[in-house]
């Protein structure tokens, strides 16, 4: 996986380049200079990423931070622009009622069968603009990340997948090992998938959102007024605490994204129009075991590996990649190379960049650079406004 240092220093500068394009931006469109700066800042941190990612073949490692200071960046802004917009992170009965509530991809799967059956948007959300761009405007960034990166999305683009990574490195070693996790624990996210698409479908609203999400620990909540408020707050603490903090501290996996989150499954479902595979040599394969261990998702077994394949449940973090002794394992495309079999320094060259892992990882940084373009400038812009000011609220 590793590339040669002309190669990852071409494909870093064209990547930099697309990021003073997407965001850094024009300094005359910025309000304060202090957002220019941490834009380039993060420009350079994003590239300085994909740089060391290809130079020295540690996919995952600098993956995860990238994806972890994201994810919490994005609690942040989204927080701190909820209690500036409303004085409250709560939703109360008048912002339901005006479809003023941010949608989260994850309720994508929700709103099919009312959309084509009902011909009705069943989130309270407006079709475009309101919050975070509205229907629309989520639903083309979640077909894009579709496209580019199939269930690569858990592990490069998701808001919240960062969370429970980033909790699940805490520790060098699990408490609880692999062999206490039941393989059937795999099938839960499909479980839960179709048991909110059904439940949706026939009371005619989100309810995954409503009754299941853990995300809403962090995120916007149910105004608590009522008995039914309460016992949504005590569901959501109570999921958002052991899948997002305790169990990927325990275990280190990634519980919510593999073992509970409905998107994941629906992404895994339709991840075939991602051309992307992991593909693991048997010819090279020692069978150490180490990727089946490793995996954070559990989306290699024994059998699988012996077939040379993952689980359509892999998340394309990389770090079976990473940590393989022998290198048997690496991205795959379709198809046979068309290069000339050569030792040409050219050719050699124009391989390293065409190579699937480097097309890829190239791709999945472009678009995680782009969605979290605004998100972390601007959460660097408000913890320099707490030092100057004394407060993350801009006003």
């Amino acid at each position: 996986m590793k590339k040669s240092l002309t190669a990852s220093m071409l494909i870093s500068v064209l990547y930099f380049l697309i990021m003073a394009i997407f965001v850094i931006g024009n300094p005359a469109g910025v309000s304060h200079m202090a957002i220019f700066i941490f834009r380039t800042l993060w420009a350079v941190v994003l590239t300085m990423t994909l740089f060391l990612i290809l130079k020295t073949g540690k996919i995952s490692k600098y993956r995860s931070l990238f994806f972890t200071i994201f994810a919490f960046s994005f609690i942040l802004m989204f927080v701190t622009n909820l209690l500036e917009e409303r004085g409250s992170m709560a939703l109360t009965a008048e912002i339901i009622a005006n479809n003023e509530t941010p949608l989260c991809p994850i309720a994508i799967p929700m709103l099919i069968l009312p959309a084509v059956f009902k011909n009705t948007l069943i989130f309270p959300t407006k079709l475009i603009g309101g919050p975070y761009g509205g229907f629309f405007p989520i639903l083309f960034m979640w077909l894009v990340s579709l496209f580019t990166l199939g269930r690569g999305w858990c592990s490069w683009g998701c808001f919240y997948g960062g969370i429970d990574e980033g909790f699940s490195n805490i520790r060098r070693k699990p408490i609880i090992p692999n062999k206490f996790l039941s393989k059937w624990l795999r099938l839960v996210p499909f479980i839960v998938l179709t048991l909110i698409v059904v439940w949706s479908f026939l009371a005619m609203s989100p309810v995954y959102c409503e009754w299941l999400c853990p995300l809403k620990l962090v995120t916007e909540y149910p105004e608590i007024n009522s008995f039914r408020s309460y016992l949504q707050a005590i569901i959501f603490i109570s999921l958002g605490v052991s899948l997002l903090f305790i169990l990927p501290v325990l275990t280190k996996k990634r519980t919510q994204c593999a073992f509970f989150c409905p998107l994941g499954a629906f992404q895994s479902l339709l991840g075939k129009v991602n051309p992307f595979t992991i593909k693991i040599d048997q010819n090279k394969c020692i069978n150490c075991q180490k990727c089946i261990a490793l995996c954070p998702v559990m989306a290699i077994t024994e059998n699988s590996l012996a077939r040379g394949k993952v689980l359509m449940t892999c998340s394309k973090c990389g770090k079976c990649i990473e940590h393989c002794p022998v290198g048997a394992i690496d991205f795959n495309l379709p198809g046979k190379a068309i290069l000339p079999q050569t030792n040409n320094r050219f050719f050699l060259l124009v391989k390293e960049i065409l190579a699937p892992g480097t097309l890829f990882i190239f791709t999945a940084m472009v678009f995680g650079g782009i969605i979290s373009g605004g998100t972390v400038p601007g959460a660097l812009f408000r913890i320099f406004n707490l030092f100057a000011n004394g407060s993350l609220l801009l006003h």
